[in-house]
């Protein structure tokens, strides 16, 4: 497998040091270069999708003929909607800020 680099576009990496790690995803050895910086959310990211494909491949041992991906699709799925839930609370919190702020104005303007 080739070696990724998924922060070069982004100028705020350019300045952080890259490092090359292997990372092992479910018995699979990906190179990647990754900001010294982030390396501990990668390995942390390692072991989080392994375990997802772990247990779904508990849940789920006997897949349908040809769908050998199954479990690191719904490992993909799983860690998408967190992201969502995540962004949205995070939205949702900044939504509750300012309008404690509005209030906080109204409050004094009566």
């Amino acid at each position: 497998m080739a070696q990724m680099d998924l922060h070069s576009t982004k100028p705020e990496h350019r300045q952080d040091e890259m490092q090359s790690i292997t990372l092992l995803v479910d018995g699979i050895a990906i190179p990647i270069d990754v900001p010294r910086s982030e390396e501990p959310y990668y390995r942390r990211a390692q072991h989080t999708i392994s375990a997802l494909v772990k247990k779904y491949r508990a849940v789920y041992p006997q897949p349908a003929e040809g769908d050998e991906q199954l479990h690191w699709l719904m490992a993909a799925v799983d860690i998408a909607v967190q992201c969502e839930v995540l962004k949205e609370s995070k939205d949702t919190t900044e939504l509750l800020k300012r309008l404690s702020e509005v209030n906080s104005l109204l409050e004094r303007q009566l």
